[in-house]
């Protein structure tokens, strides 16, 4: 949520409106949305008075959920609560000071001037900081605050630490009210990692802080239990069991939420919605709060827990979330809203933050000069682009899917793709493969000649991913004989030798084959594999033959932020994990790897979620040494990073990759 901060903090000051307020109703629970704005994080002032309109449309609360480590939560929460007080929202803040693992576990994430040789909440270094945030915060008195959020996920990984909270908990819940007697102070628990554990323990958890609590709080995915039945295998008690937990007439606050990911997700949070108060009939929920008010996008991801999508479409769930009650109250006069707002600083971000996307493929040598773009669009992303042998032309992919921004880009789909190919200048651009609705055409490849292309098709009745081949010249389109019933994608062609991953059940793996077919076999088995509990990207992904054809280097994803780069020896099968020293620390990524054509080094994009200002191309050697940053200018997210054929290690050696406008790279 850093770019969602960044962009608000003073807006508020700018932003009046004008608008009428549906019908109150009476309800037997409060309800409202944890807020995140459309076009996220290309959004301005009418995205985000526009998010606090829809969410005043669910109910009477907006939740503002901040993280410890962004450096100006402060002013970004006093002007998101302004916002709210226009629509006469109450405001419920959670600061959230921990980075989880899926529901397995969670470690402190500090901010910069927290960290520390021992990160625990036992250390002064980090829970003085730590205080004076909550402090901060409890000054703008919301009308509710909640400390942290998912705390059990910490005692899962170190109960030790999670007794240190506690004790930190319950000295910071006195200094609060005495801040702010009138807000309601409380911790959240994450309800399906509490499945796993005994009533007993859970209850040793939740009564470690009972009594410095204003309120029960729980947030909830069911999907990452339930997924493979979808809400019909929820149980009909599934909620009814977090009453063992509540003291008689405390306050309960639910937060739920059923991403909308693939072909039936939005039918299925549907379902989930309208079945909502069958589940917390028996409960009677103070609050009901859905988690997230629009899809959010960071980087290259999208979590599609929202109510609406990115652009701003309404899903099916979002009027039936409505419709389950939440009186909608009126707006405050605008004069008086002003006023209110006018405390806000203003962003120094905001402005550039509104500016329209810039994609492009560009040319530059290893050491940063001679950056050149070769193709640029403001409405439509490029990727994957390869240069011929002849390093005379260019293949690319292209996304058509707009969405309601007008923008078509990766994160919108693969779908309705196309194979491009233009020339090292620019010039001469055509289609190889023409987009068809519903149909990928992506990732394309030169065969070791020239004359032909592979790719990535879902071409076919099933709409499976297989392997084509295309011929540049007479458009004549063959299958790859790889083995029939695998599931292929992203291939990459050296010599006589393929390779591919499969898609599996529970992990996608690397395969390897001769050009015509012969000696297809299996060469990597990921150890970390997707689960009912831990849903997500599993597997080895966008491989690269090395210059000798002995290696391959390819990303090795184990659910959440741990992507990590693998050289693979084909002789011996024997693995190499390319983790530099001091970066296993999660929300640090390194993917999409490739080879110099000397096999010297590897090309690989480096994201870190915790410092953006770090992320770029980075070049390494295959053994993970001598990590060094290719000097490109800063403003732009690169990837899709490839030698030209042929080129060495050199610094003069010759790039191409993909830039994306963003200032806060």
């Amino acid at each position: 949520m850093r770019r969602l901060i960044q962009s608000v903090a003073g807006l508020a000051a700018c932003l009046a409106f004008a608008g009428t307020t549906a019908a109150a109703t009476t309800t037997p629970w409060l309800t409202g949305a944890v807020v995140t704005p459309r076009n996220f994080p290309d959004h301005g002032a009418a995205e985000l008075t526009d998010m606090f309109r829809l969410d005043a449309e669910l109910g009477s609360l907006a939740v503002i959920r901040i993280d410890w480590k962004d450096s100006n939560r402060l002013e970004a929460v006093r002007a998101l609560m302004a916002l709210a007080a226009q629509r006469n929202l109450k405001a419920v803040v959670e600061l959230n000071p921990l980075k989880a693992d899926g529901i397995k576990g969670a470690e402190i994430d500090p901010p910069k001037e927290a960290s520390a040789r021992r990160m625990s909440f036992a250390n002064p270094e980090v829970s003085g900081p730590f205080e004076r945030a909550a402090l901060e915060l409890a000054e703008l008195k919301p009308a509710f605050l909640a400390v942290a959020t998912d705390v059990n996920l910490l005692a899962l990984s170190s109960p030790g630490e999670y007794a240190a909270f506690t004790a930190l908990y319950r000295r910071l819940y006195e200094k609060i009210k005495r801040t702010s007697p009138g807000t309601k102070v409380f911790v959240t628990f994450q309800w399906e990692a509490m499945q796993g554990q005994g009533e007993r323990e859970n209850r040793r958890q939740v009564d470690a802080v009972r009594s410095h609590m204003d309120l029960l709080a729980f947030t909830s995915d069911p999907r990452k239990l339930h997924e493979s039945h979808g809400p019909s295998g929820i149980p009909g008690d599934y909620y009814e069991r977090m009453a063992r937990y509540r003291a008689t007439r405390e306050e309960l606050l639910v937060e739920v939420t059923w991403p909308t990911d693939g072909s039936t997700g939005e039918a299925d949070q549907l379902a989930f919605v309208r079945d909502l108060p069958r589940l917390m009939g028996g409960l009677k929920p103070s609050m009901l709060v859905w988690n997230f008010l629009h899809d959010v996008k960071v980087l290259i991801f999208t979590f599609r827990s929202g109510l609406l999508d990115a652009d701003g479409r309404p899903k099916p769930a979002f009027s039936a979330f409505r419709d389950l009650g939440g009186t909608v109250p009126a707006p405050v006069a605008a004069a008086a809203a002003s006023s209110a707002a006018s405390s806000a600083p203003r962003s120094r971000l905001a402005k550039a933050n509104r500016e329209p996307a810039h994609f492009g493929i560009y040319t530059a040598r290893l050491d940063g000069s001679e950056m050149t773009p070769v193709m640029t669009s403001d409405d439509q992303e490029m990727t994957h682009p390869r240069v011929s042998p002849d390093g005379t032309r260019i293949v690319l992919t292209r996304y058509n899917r707009k969405g309601k921004d007008g923008k078509a880009t990766e994160e919108k789909g693969y779908e309705d793709t196309e194979i491009m190919v233009v020339n090292l200048d620019g010039t001469g651009l055509e289609t190889i493969v023409p987009g068809k609705s519903g149909v990928i055409a992506a990732n394309g490849f030169w065969s070791p000649d020239g004359k032909s292309l592979i790719y990535l098709s879902t071409d076919n009745a099933e709409r499976d991913p297989t392997i084509r081949e295309i011929d540049v010249a007479t458009r004549r389109i063959t299958r790859v004989p790889t083995p029939r019933g695998l599931k292929t994608t992203d291939p990459h062609w050296l010599g006589n030798q393929m390779v591919f991953p499969v898609k599996g059940k529970d992990v996608d793996a690397l395969w390897v084959m001769n050009a015509d077919g012969s000696h297809a076999r299996q060469v990597t088995n990921p150890p970390e594999k997707r689960s009912l509990f831990s849903p997500g990207l599993y597997g080895d992904f966008d491989p690269k033959l090395s210059p000798d054809g002995s290696k391959v280097a390819f990303m090795r994803i184990a659910g959440g932020t741990s992507w990590r780069v693998v050289v693979l020896d084909l002789k011996t099968g024997e693995e190499r994990l390319l983790t530099p020293s001091g970066l296993t620390k999660k929300g640090v990524m390194q993917w999409l790897p490739t080879w110099s054509g000397d096999g010297k080094l590897l090309l690989y994009m480096h994201v870190d979620l915790k410092n953006l200002g770090e992320t770029g191309l980075y070049t390494m050697t295959p053994d993970g040494r001598n990590r060094k940053r290719v000097p490109l200018p800063r403003g732009y997210m690169f990837g899709h990073a490839t030698f030209f054929p042929g080129e060495g290690s050199s610094p003069a050696a010759r790039i191409i990759f993909t830039a994306t406008r963003n200032p806060a790279f």
